[in-house]
């Protein structure tokens, strides 16, 4: 009965290989494609937004239904993360003709036989039933797709060549969150330099600041208590751990930003890390100036969080 030959998948995600090189790719990008066959044409449409994991949506017709597992797990073989949105539509030719009816020869008779009754029944009234009425019975015609493996194909090739497109305009959306990544991270560097610069004068003004309050109330003091209390202070304002730490989460998001896999995930925490070291900065602070810069280091880091929350 089929006018089609069925053929069998050729995408498999243990043997797909990859075209591209694995870059920074964006989870946010859109592509879309379409294919003339002899039966009428497909279209395509591929949306993608940031998600946490891989979450496919596959929207239709009916008829290539059974493709769904296939188009999963070739989306799968191409993407980590992010929340894909697959729309295809099918405008068949004039003379397409892809489906079987038949009858429903079981409830037909039932139909027959109840007309009877009703013709015995009612005798001033016509009850005839003609053929059209019958035809429009519920269920009475059965509708079921021939064999449509050709068709099935041609969506998984035509889902493959968008797919692709789609992996590319994440790689260039990709490209761009990298560059304003590293503009962000460049402003996070200058600040920690200038805060690492200004860690002895820091020091110092809080040694004449004790010093100056002390001349104040002019009273003796005990030279070995003032700088026991110096030490605490110090200790209490000393900034120099926080400043390590973010040298080395800086240069850990320097070396994940140009790794060949998804690093998504990982940057998110190391931001987390960053910013968390910015809000002791601030907490510790005795000046003006690291109380400026926690600000402007969290603002800055911040700006990171929200570009990194669309990296796969």
């Amino acid at each position: 009965m089929g006018f089609l030959k069925k053929k069998k998948s050729r995408y498999n995600a243990a043997t797909l290989i990859f075209w591209l090189p694995i870059m920074l790719k964006s989870m946010t990008a859109f592509a879309n494609g379409d294919t003339q066959t002899p039966f009428g044409r497909f279209t395509c449409e591929m949306r993608s937004v940031n998600q946490r994991f891989l979450d496919v949506t596959i929207r239709q017709p009916d008829f290539l239904r059974k493709t769904e597992g296939n188009i999963r797990q070739l989306i799968s073989s191409y993407l980590n993360r992010g929340k894909v949105e697959i729309f295809i539509k099918y405008y068949p030719n004039p003379d397409a003709d892809i489906n079987e009816l038949s009858i429903n020869t079981p409830l037909l008779k039932q139909l027959l036989l109840c007309g009877e009754e009703v013709n015995k029944a009612v005798t001033d009234i016509n009850t005839d039933l003609n053929t059209m009425d019958i035809l429009k019975w519920p269920q009475l015609v059965i509708q079921s797709p021939k064999d449509t493996g050709e068709l099935e194909q041609t969506t998984l090739d035509l889902i493959k060549v968008v797919t692709e497109k789609l992996l590319k305009a994440r790689v260039r959306e990709g490209e761009s969150l990298k560059t304003v990544l590293l503009e962000k991270l460049d402003i996070i560097i200058a600040t920690k330099n200038l805060v690492e610069k200004h860690i002895p004068e820091i020091q110092k003004g809080l040694k004449d600041r004790l010093l100056s309050k002390l001349a104040e109330i002019d009273v003796d003091h005990n030279e070995e208590r003032f700088e026991q209390e110096l030490a605490m202070l110090l200790q209490k304002a000393d900034i120099i751990e926080e400043t390590d730490r973010l040298n080395t989460h800086i240069a850990e998001i320097q070396r994940v930003i140009n790794l060949d896999e998804p690093v998504g995930r990982r940057l998110d925490f190391l931001i987390q890390e960053l910013h968390r070291e910015a809000n002791t900065i601030g907490s510790k602070s005795a000046t003006i100036l690291t109380s400026q810069s926690s600000i402007n280091l969290k603002v800055a880091i911040e700006q990171m969080r929200e570009q990194v929350q669309n990296i796969e």
